[in-house]
């Protein structure tokens, strides 16, 4: 029944179709496509521009390096590179409050594990963008 159905609009469509003239495009219909293509603009890919420059990367390089070697020539006594006294301002809240901290073992390898996964993925994620 349906292959009756769809035989007659067919005929139907034909029909219509007899009727009606051929159209045919314009004699210079392709040369205005290709002048407007032509005349779009082309698209541009942005020039890579890392997340973290090359400043910022030196300044901690320095920085670090400055730690190390300070670390390295002082003699291992404290001592007080600024004459400011921050006990005071504090009144040993931090270091009574980080003393009286107590974790699990399984919350330590949690940390240690989150960190590890992290600091594997940083290079995989860089690649990842650096090749799209």
């Amino acid at each position: 029944m349906k292959e009756n159905e769809n035989n007659e609009l067919e005929k139907l469509a034909d029909k219509a179709m007899k009727s009606l003239p051929l159209e045919t495009p314009s004699f210079d219909f392709t040369s205005r496509v290709m002048a407007q293509v032509a005349m779009a603009p082309e698209k541009t890919i942005p020039a890579y521009k890392p997340l973290l420059p090359k400043t910022f990367w030196i300044v901690l390089i320095t920085i670090i390096i400055g730690l190390f070697g300070y670390a390295y020539f002082t003699d291992g006594s404290q001592q007080q590179i600024f004459n400011i006294d921050f006990d005071m301002a504090y009144a040993n809240k931090l270091q009574n409050m980080a003393n009286q901290l107590d974790s699990s073992k399984t919350t330590m390898y949690a940390a240690v594990a989150l960190l590890l996964a992290m600091l594997v993925q940083i290079p995989l994620i860089r690649n990842n963008f650096q090749r799209k």
